[in-house]
């Protein structure tokens, strides 16, 4: 054979097993996953729950305290009645407090004891301190995503905004479906074959956790170019929040939220609040409903 053959050949031939392998290879990652799943994995996100994510839980009541690891606004002796290591409810009294600690207990369907030692509830436990976190989360999530997109899209915007009831839904771990694609992915103008999957991947879960179909964000025309629909732009910013909320918030050993985590299969979360810091729930509703029709929604009525 000549050696000038001998080198296509070579390449053709390495691309061939590469095309056999790394299918194999994706098929053995997914029964791992899958394996992972079945014993107490996180279902429809193929990430496997470290055992170590049990630390974020009802707190051992039993443990005695070790003010060593405190902060010094924690009292050795706690007296009931005053406010003590205050960190993300600030400027509030200690009623308005107690009244927000309540409306958690209801929102995340838990009693006090899941987060605070009950010997000192200013002690700060890890579950007190992951809470903690989410509360400046949802602050964060309203004033930097879901405020900006009520401004610049009054006519798609949503009344009410996050809080901890609009994730939790009564339930101390919040609901994970489907997948939701590497934020990185979405604006590139050229993807591999691998990306584009993952893209595809992407928009099947949205359709599945907002209970629409493509039409709701695209214009089938041109499902590249013409992402001129508002439903689109915001999707992208709303892809962009996930992003940040795993990210920056969340720690490696706690699931992941999605769109379905919000969303819950319809197009706007149905459990907001009054307010930012107001976790009584209201029923979310468009401004302008007509602006949200899907579509898609006219094949089953028979109009075409």
């Amino acid at each position: 054979m000549p050696r000038a053959w001998l080198g296509v050949f070579t390449i053709v031939f390495a691309l061939s097993i590469g095309g056999i392998i790394q299918p194999l290879i994706g098929r053995v990652h997914a029964q791992t996953i899958n394996t992972g799943e079945q014993n107490g994995g996180t279902i429809g996100t193929g990430v496997e729950t470290p055992p170590h994510a049990a630390q974020y839980g009802p707190v051992n009541q039993s443990l005695p305290l070790d003010f060593s690891t405190q902060p010094a606004a924690v009292p050795h002796t706690y007296v009931p009645g005053q406010l003590y290591n205050v960190q993300a409810l600030t400027g509030k009294s200690y009623a308005e407090v107690v009244t927000q600690m309540a409306s958690f207990t209801q929102a995340l369907g838990v009693s006090c004891d899941y987060c605070h030692n009950v010997a000192n509830y200013a002690y700060d436990t890890p579950t007190k301190k992951i809470a903690r976190t989410m509360i400046r989360m949802v602050g964060n999530i309203d004033t930097q995503w879901i405020g900006p997109v009520h401004k610049d899209y009054p006519q798609f915007a949503v009344t009410g905004a996050v809080g901890c009831i609009t994730c939790h839904r009564g339930q101390p771990l919040h609901a994970v479906a489907y997948n939701v694609v590497p934020v990185q992915y979405l604006d590139w103008p050229a993807k591999s074959s691998r990306q584009a999957g993952f893209v595809v991947n992407s928009m099947y879960s949205v359709a599945k956790s907002l209970g629409v179909n493509c039409l709701f964000c695209h214009n089938s025309a041109d499902f590249i170019s013409l992402q001129y629909i508002p439903t689109n732009r915001i999707a992208h910013r709303m892809w962009q929040m996930v992003d940040a909320i795993n990210h920056k918030y969340l720690p490696a050993n706690i699931e992941a939220v999605t769109c379905y985590t919000c969303h819950h299969g319809a197009k706007w979360p149905t459990q907001l609040v009054a307010g930012g810091t107001d976790e009584s729930p209201v029923q979310a509703h468009a401004v302008h409903p007509e602006v949200h029709v899907n579509p898609g929604a006219y094949v089953t009525s028979g109009v075409q």
